[in-house]
């Protein structure tokens, strides 16, 4: 049973890591997009053409709240990992109980900030806006409930709730690999970006908090 468990362990930080990955590759394309505004030749919403098949005029009409979102976001996406890792923990307590607040305070950002996004520049209209209203609301509330039991150093309780705000957290990574199947299928089933943007969130953070909860039941049982 300890190998299976190993096992599982094991899949999951390499699917964590990949995700990452594409975090990553989403700030820097956020980041080369807000760039190009700056040039003489930048997109202008309203007047040039989007060159991305993903709708960027929210992001150009809102620049600043953009960066506010994405750069915490890319500093949690690296962070948030690391608090699973027993030898950091053991190793550098200090290090990482920082770095844990980091985290926190990182998600609190991110989850406001994607809040009013949800609202002002959903892609998938209402079905992106409800989505994100209500796994924003539970990323804060996690974020909350985690803050409240490192307060009193309940750790086990702890390591649960920042199980669930990572895997929320990440379910945003796991869009663009859905969105991508529902742009190669698009020929087929004749669906809008704008139509099945919002269902392509609702899949990630469904299977996100659904994964999350199966492996917090799982590992809880063998403690």
């Amino acid at each position: 049973m300890s190998s299976r468990n190993n096992k599982a362990e094991r899949w999951l930080w390499g699917i964590t890591i990949f995700l990452v990955l594409i975090g990553i590759i989403i700030v820097y394309r956020r980041l080369t997009f807000l760039k190009t505004l700056n040039t003489p030749d930048g997109y202008v919403p309203g007047v040039t053409k989007s060159r991305s098949p993903v709708p960027d005029e929210g992001f150009a009409a809102h620049p600043i709240l953009t960066l506010i979102h994405i750069i915490p976001g890319l500093l949690f996406m690296l962070l948030a990992p690391l608090q699973f890792l027993k030898s950091l923990r053991l190793r550098y307590p200090r290090l990482h109980r920082i770095m844990g607040y980091i985290v926190l305070a990182c998600g609190l950002v991110i989850g406001t900030t994607a809040l009013t996004m949800g609202f002002i520049m959903a892609i998938g209209g209402i079905t992106e806006t409800l989505a994100v209203a209500v796994f924003g609301c539970a990323f804060l509330f996690s974020i909350a409930k985690a803050f409240e039991n490192i307060r009193k150093q309940e750790i086990a309780l702890y390591r649960e709730w920042m199980i669930r705000v990572l895997a929320i957290g990440l379910a945003v990574s796991t869009t663009r690999p859905i969105v991508g199947i529902f742009f190669a299928t698009s020929r087929f089933t004749g669906l809008t970006v704008h139509q099945f943007f919002g269902v392509a969130f609702w899949i990630a953070f469904i299977l996100h908090v659904s994964v999350a909860e199966i492996w917090i039941n799982y590992t809880r049982k063998k403690q």
